[in-house]
């Protein structure tokens, strides 16, 4: 699964994918539409219930923040 968020100034992208050990690899990776910040965080899950519930609380925090879904 991957989401993509805009800004008028940043973008955010979630990926989450299932490893071949089983476990959910949730991947955010954050950056600038006009510079060149930015930035990588991880987390693994071993059920993809918990991945789920962490994806939707940072759906509901980046539009909080302004962001739109694409």
């Amino acid at each position: 699964m991957r989401l993509d968020f805009k800004s008028p100034k940043r973008g955010y992208i979630v990926d989450l994918e299932q490893d071949l050990f089983g476990a959910f690899i949730l991947r955010r990776h954050w950056y600038g539409l006009t510079n060149r910040r930015g930035g990588v965080k991880q987390q693994v899950f071993m059920n993809e219930a918990d991945a789920l519930i962490e994806v939707r609380r940072i759906m509901r925090t980046r539009e909080k923040h302004g962001y739109r879904q694409q």
